[in-house]
């Protein structure tokens, strides 16, 4: 799978082990126990903090019962990172007094706000402070962050000391989401948990590479805005996926206002979304949609399971809820194991009368036997040849604490299974907090509700199959030519003036190997007939005089059937459009495709491919590729579009071919490397797939330096 090319030289690593791993610290701005200096202060000794604490601020000689400085100059040695506790007003001294001592990280609260038009604005004074020294600063505008192996708090909001040590790290542009996942009460445990805040030099990225060489960190989380540095972010994807350490991504700014509110919010400039997704999927990114559903899937991957097969099975004690999970799953996508004859008969031999013995299982019936019934039928299913992940979906009622009925039931098993188990609540407000501790005690989630247990459950599945696709796959050699005339072709497009019309467009595009109609631009009457002769009739007939919106403006003529009909239309063209002309052969009928370059703000070049009319207009059936790709993901994005059974044949129409489209695809990658850097779209609308080739029928390429604002 290859990676983003990028022109520009990565920046050096930053090394984070002054901050998220700093062995002293000095609080800028230390005060009273009820303020932010004093909490910091307090949540260091609270926590357990090794380390030397120095406080610096003028207004005190002691504060409890230590020294206290005036200044980070007069300390008796330098500390690993400063934490300021101070205001907008004073931030930029404070940081260059940092800079000066030599001090090589730093946390920066305050919000660095500067009035509009401020030229520099703070934050661009602090920056320059903290490059200048090749500092590493969490903020401004942060919450901070806790390194819990090291028992370091950094924040100035009170932290529970016994926040316990795990595997997940959680980044977060949020202070709120940040505050609300490091307080959860089920059992997911951090080892890093950050809030960057507006990332003035030290980015996400940043704190997701020092996490992946942690070997603590099982799973990474991210509360996203933006993306501040794509070509660290795409690194640490690609060190993540190769590390099989999955990411898990909840990003605001999916709709149109909330892509907005997410750039007001902290002056992020949300990137697109088909852009985002497909980056995502080219690294296998789980994106969840709610918190819920991001808790419930990191509680999961906390335990460093990997299904090795896609398909779930579950076990329930209510056929109603049962309907409302099949109902859902089909929504979601889920797939259900479909288990064996075998399964089938070692649980029709233990259930009650009148259960059938399917996946998903309602194994309740009388409540005679029902530990053993439980505990049989939950190790069926976990042995069947299709079983990847078994849910024991059932509510946990408080009335059941003293018997601790289903934790009882899951130990029991617990050695004996094959695949992972998770258990999963369908009512999240009725579930018994003591059972849930015992369940995961035994190491076994607890996923809260029907819909993100699911959504969670899907996550996993995919993610393991995601890294066995990974693992056989290679790179492979480009097979497109570079054209022999290229230097021309790079010519004809800086030179450019306005987009290419239809005829240059596909000359640009043969030279890449697309398979494009027959045709010949003609400006005379006598040219077109003759045109349309060598070409051999019915064609088409389509202004040659500019490309935008020649079908509205009345210049195409479709299935021109023979030269009287061809001078009726050609002078009809000439008299209102001019005389140069398209004559083109007509193309059978076949499924129609989209497929286009695309050249994102943050993540570069783009292959869209999309299926026609309908589809890609009102469903929005279409998919986007990062640069550069290979056949297999070209392949897989045409079978995950909703028109795909078309192109397999249908109400008689044979099967287009495949390997013709994803061959056109790759060309137009081919052309994307090549020439790239002075194109900034190309479409080529449609694409016919037709059972022994894909045609190019209509296409339209834009220079880079001349964007229409409207387009064909």
């Amino acid at each position: 799978m290859g990676a983003v090319s990028t022109a520009e030289p990565r920046r050096p690593r930053q090394d984070l082990t002054p901050l998220l791993h700093a062995r002293s610290v000095a609080i800028v701005g230390i005060s009273g126990p009820e303020r932010f200096g004093g909490i910091l202060f307090d949540n260091l000794r609270q926590f357990g903090y090794a380390g030397e604490i120095f406080g610096v601020n003028p207004r005190y000689e002691t504060l409890y019962g230590r020294p206290c400085y005036p200044s980070l100059r007069e300390l008796p040695e330098r500390p690993d990172c400063a934490l300021l506790a101070v205001p907008n007003a004073r931030i930029a001294l404070a940081l260059e007094e940092v800079a000066d001592c030599g001090i090589p990280a730093a946390a920066i609260f305050a919000s660095a706000w500067s009035e509009p038009g401020a030229e520099p604005s703070l934050q661009q004074q602090l920056q320059e402070v903290a490059q200048a020294s090749s500092m590493v600063v969490c903020g401004p505008n942060c919450m901070g962050f806790v390194s819990t192996g090291r028992r370091l708090p950094i924040s100035g909001y009170r932290v529970n000391p016994a926040t316990p040590t795990g595997h997940v790290t959680l980044i977060s542009h949020s202070g709120s989401v940040w505050e609300g996942f490091l307080q959860n009460q089920r059992g997911v445990a951090f080892n890093y948990i950050v809030s960057p805040g507006n990332e003035m030099v030290t980015t996400v990225a940043d704190y997701m590479q020092f996490a992946l060489a942690d070997e603590s960190t099982r799973v990474i989380g991210l509360f996203l805005e933006t993306v501040r540095d794509v070509d660290t972010f795409l690194a640490a994807l690609e060190e993540a996926a190769e590390r099989d350490v999955p990411v898990v991504v909840l990003k605001s700014g999916r709709s149109e206002r909330g892509a907005r509110l997410a750039q007001a919010h902290s002056g992020a400039l949300a990137g697109d979304n088909a852009a985002i997704d497909a980056i995502f999927d080219r690294y296998g990114v789980r994106r969840a949609t709610s918190i819920d559903e991001m808790m419930d899937t990191l509680e999961l991957l906390q335990t460093g399971m990997r299904p090795e097969r896609r398909g779930l099975a579950a076990v329930l004690d209510s056929g109603g809820q049962r309907a409302h999970m099949v109902d859902l799953a089909e929504t979601l996508g889920v797939e259900f194991a479909a288990i064996s004859s075998a399964t089938e008969a070692r649980l029709a031999a233990v259930l009650e009368p009148g259960l059938d013995p399917i996946n998903p299982l309602d194994a309740w019936g009388t409540g005679n036997a029902s530990d053993d019934i439980y505990v049989e039928s939950t190790l069926a299913l976990d042995s069947d040849p299709a079983t990847g992940l078994t849910l024991f979906a059932v509510d946990l009622p408080p009335t059941d604490d003293e018997e601790m009925y289903y934790p009882e039931i899951a130990e029991t098993v617990q050695g004996r299974l094959q695949n992972p188990l998770a258990f999963m609540v369908h009512a999240s407000a009725s579930a018994s907090a003591p059972q849930m501790s015992r369940l995961r005690e035994l190491g076994i989630p607890v996923l809260l509700g029907t819909e993100t247990g699911l959504r969670a459950a899907q996550h996993v599945v995919e993610y393991a199959a995601f890294q066995r696709t990974r693992a056989q796959a290679k790179d492979e050699p480009r097979e497109v030519e570079r054209p022999p005339q290229l230097g021309e072709l790079r010519q004809q497009l800086e030179t450019a003036t306005e987009a290419l019309d239809e005829h240059a467009s596909k000359q640009l595009l043969r030279a890449y190997g697309l398979t494009t109609t027959q045709e010949r631009a003609v400006a005379t009457l006598a040219d077109a007939l003759g045109a349309a002769e060598e070409i051999g009739y019915p064609i088409a007939l389509k202004t040659a005089a500019g490309d935008l919106h020649k079908t509205e403006r009345g210049g195409v003529r479709l299935g021109v059937a023979d030269p009287d009909e061809l001078a009726a239309a050609y002078r009809d063209f000439e008299a209102r459009l001019g005389p140069r002309v398209l004559v083109q052969e007509m193309v059978p009928d076949g499924c129609e495709l989209l497929l286009g370059l695309v050249f994102d703000a943050q993540f570069g070049p783009m292959l869209s491919i999309a299926t026609g009319g309908i589809f890609v207009e009102v469903l929005k059936d279409f998919r986007m590729l990062p640069l550069p790709t290979t056949s297999a993901e070209v392949a897989d994005a045409l079978a995950s579009l909703r028109g795909a059974p078309l192109l397999h044949g249908v109400r008689g129409r044979p099967p287009a071919d495949l390997e013709a489209i994803v061959r056109a695809a790759l060309s137009l990658a081919a052309l994307a490397s090549d020439l790239g850097d002075c194109i900034a779209e190309v479409d080529v609308n449609p694409l016919v797939a037709l059972p022994d080739r894909a045609v190019v029928v209509d296409a339209l390429v834009v220079p880079k330096t001349n964007e229409p604002d409207e387009r064909t």
